[in-house]
């Protein structure tokens, strides 16, 4: 009877775990001048384990600036990072705001920025404003719950 009981518990850790990492959701954010990020973080409740890409072409950037005041003033004299690959991803690992900008030109001074706030693990992100969100959430949830039992199932098939 105990290789039962270890034979459903590891079931239900990777049921678990599954159901962990299919949380972690990632954005995708088309980089350019002609951009509008002033409302992008209360369009997108990013969390912690969310990554953001940036995908974009040259000349532009993807600077981390280290404070709001370097945001607003488009200042990359202390940048936190630098990046001019055309793909950016960010990993968001603790809950925060955190400052993009293009350090290309005058791009950031003519809107090429965004402040990331990300909620923490176990709150409430703000609500995105989308038709029919209940459905929305019930169908993640509903593909989340189908992927780990599947999962559990594998584990529990192969003891």
């Amino acid at each position: 009877m105990p290789a039962l009981l270890v034979k459903a518990l590891a079931a239900l850790l990777a049921m678990a775990a599954v159901a962990e990492l299919a949380a972690a959701k990632n954005y995708t954010i088309q980089w350019s001048v002609s951009g509008n990020y002033g409302d992008w973080s209360s369009n997108n409740a990013v969390s912690v384990g969310d990554t953001v890409v940036f995908t974009y072409g040259p000349p532009h950037t993807v600077d981390e600036l280290p404070s709001e005041a370097d945001y607003k003033a488009c200042s990359f004299d202390n940048s936190v990072s630098s990046d001019q690959s055309g793909s950016t991803a960010v990993t968001f690992d603790k809950a925060g705001t955190r400052y993009f900008a293009c350090a290309a030109a005058s791009h950031c001074s003519q809107g090429q920025k965004v402040a990331i706030t990300t909620a923490g693990a176990g709150a409430s992100p703000a609500p995105k404003p989308k038709e029919n969100s209940a459905a929305t959430a019930m169908a993640g949830l509903a593909v989340k719950l189908a992927l780990g039992l599947g999962v559990g199932g594998a584990v529990l098939a192969a003891f």
